[in-house]
């Protein structure tokens, strides 16, 4: 039982961290489209659209918290992913479906659906008390095949969240 619980903290801290790094390298990598969907969300006053490169040094501090910390510090990255489905649902409430969610990537319309995935993606970064046991051998494996599986899920639920939008 300890493994597993190993296996989950260090699969769920590798996917949460794997998916902040993509965002802010797209953010970095892509500035403008960044700022245009930051702009979309009306939450943001024009001036404040200037310092947009702080988010994504926030996601990278989001990355570092989750590889130095011992579990019980993940605080920010569930502040980020909480912040993120709640400015999606304030959109979304507002009758704004048409504003593309910056998430990275292709451009993708906001939905319930990244509301859900955000949340989940939250639970998966909720601070935890860091396994006693260093994994060895099968628990590494299985650590990576369930961070794969995890990154492959996120793939899809992107994926169709993009296509139901679409439709």
């Amino acid at each position: 039982m300890q493994t597993l619980t190993s296996v989950y903290f260090y699969s769920s801290a590798g996917l949460v961290l794997l998916i902040f790094i993509a965002a802010a390298v797209h953010k970095f990598r892509q500035p403008n489209d960044f700022i245009r969907a930051l702009a979309g969300y009306r939450l943001v006053p024009d001036i404040g659209l200037r310092f947009w490169w702080v988010l994504p040094l926030v996601e990278l501090l989001a990355v570092l918290e989750l590889l130095l910390s011992t579990g019980e510090s993940r605080w920010l990255a569930l502040s980020l992913l909480l912040l993120y489905a709640v400015a999606i649902a304030i959109n979304l409430l507002r009758g704004r479906y048409d504003v593309d969610c910056g998430c990275g990537g292709e451009s993708t319309p906001i939905s319930w659906g990244l509301v859900v995935r955000n949340i989940v993606l939250a639970g998966l970064a909720l601070p935890q008390h860091a396994p006693m046991d260093e994994l060895m051998g099968s628990g590494i494996a299985l650590s990576l095949v369930t961070l794969l599986l995890g990154v492959l899920g996120y793939a899809i639920v992107n994926q169709l969240c993009a296509n139901s939008v679409r439709e």
